[in-house]
């Protein structure tokens, strides 16, 4: 296959038993509000062809992502599109019929790779290809689950799919669709009923935690609030105070959540993706996870409050999702909790260091940041 595309479709299922059931108005704002935080998501750098109504066709060139990454994409959509219907259901007013069930959509994935063209329509590129056509037909299928990622074997053969690297609760199955005018099409699904009982938890990741315990790291920095957010939330700053980092390769150059890098140092990588921003005042509550080749996984949730001018920086560590996720044992949460401290410790040393350089910005840029 010459120059293949991958094509990746979220599905919101249910849409029409929803505009058919309830207030209109309402429900197209949700199914629009639901529609935004799928393509907020995109971390993998997908592109969009067109918004179809209920779904997002996304679509990739070079390079193509593997499993591992599909999945993980695949993941980060779902768990932030049921943490939104949960969100509308807890803090809902309206009760008309669209605002009451919105907590029953459901959401589904589709991975295929084909040939397809590229058609401009004034600005708009549009993808077009009998693959694109197929993909879309395998949204009607036999799979019993009404939330799962289907996986095409012709996208299978084409990439470096590690069953090994997945998580645990993940379970590959197989199945097979007869598609008119395509005959008997093979593909794998991952049913993500497992994922619906990790949501609350994600949404409590993903929003401000209320801390009675004092932070693992605390300092206050002589610099503007919106400079010391500014430094930290910049991962190119990194090279100026982090010690012993040799290299930073960030997926986007502007942080947004969702947006990742990795620091590279001599004998370790260490990945961070951006979880929550949330400014209220002149209080900004800042969230990232940290991920270690070797699995273990945490969470930093950072709190800047405005002090007469300085900055009021604590630090908290915490277990991420993806370490709970993978079961650890009763060993493996000892030396968790002891790699954990061990990442505190070495956290104060480098809390100076940043301190430092955000003063030192602050003094030759500071009428930049009031």
């Amino acid at each position: 296959m010459q120059n293949p595309t991958l094509i990746f479709i979220p599905d919101i299922s249910g849409f029409t038993e929803f505009v058919n059931q309830t207030a209109i108005e309402h429900s197209q704002h949700i199914i629009s509000e639901l529609l935004e935080i799928i393509i907020d998501a995109n971390h993998l750098g997908l592109s969009i062809s067109e918004i179809e109504g209920d779904a997002v066709l996304f679509y990739k060139n070079d390079p193509i992502p593997d499993l591992k990454d599909i999945l993980g994409q695949s993941k980060e959509m779902f768990l932030r599109f049921h943490s939104y219907l949960n969100e509308i259901e807890r803090t809902n007013v309206c009760q008309c019929g669209a605002c009451r069930t919105a907590s029953n959509l459901t959401l589904k994935f589709i991975t295929h790779l084909g040939d397809t063209k590229e058609v401009i329509v004034r600005n708009f590129k549009k993808l077009i290809g009998s693959d694109l056509i197929l993909a879309h037909r395998l949204l009607k299928n036999n799979i019993v689950s009404s939330e799962y990622l289907l996986i095409t074997d012709k996208y299978l053969d084409n990439s470096q799919a590690i069953d090994s690297e997945l998580e645990s609760w993940v379970k590959i199955e197989s199945a097979t669709d007869e598609i008119d005018k395509f005959g008997s099409v093979s593909s794998k699904f991952i049913d993500f009923n497992p994922l619906r009982k990790t949501v609350m938890a994600f949404a409590d990741e993903n929003k401000p935690r209320q801390y009675s315990r004092k932070p693992d790291n605390f300092v206050i920095i002589d610099a503007p609030i919106l400079l010391v957010h500014h430094i930290l939330t910049d991962a190119e700053s990194k090279y100026k105070f982090v010690a012993g980092i040799k290299n930073i390769i960030a997926d986007k150059k502007i942080n947004r959540v969702s947006s990742s890098h990795t620091c590279v140092f001599d004998n370790l990588e260490i990945h961070f993706e951006t979880k929550s921003n949330n400014v209220d005042n002149e209080k900004i509550a800042y969230s990232e996870e940290a991920s270690l080749k070797n699995g273990f996984s945490f969470i930093l949730d950072y709190r800047l409050s405005n002090l007469d001018g300085k900055t009021e920086l604590s630090i908290y560590f915490n277990r991420s999702l993806k370490t709970n996720l993978n079961s650890p044992s009763a060993l493996q949460k000892i030396k968790d909790f002891i790699y954990l401290k061990v990442l505190i410790y070495k956290n104060k040393k480098g809390i100076k260091l940043f301190k430092n350089y955000c003063e030192k910005i602050s003094k030759e840029k500071k009428e930049l940041w009031k």
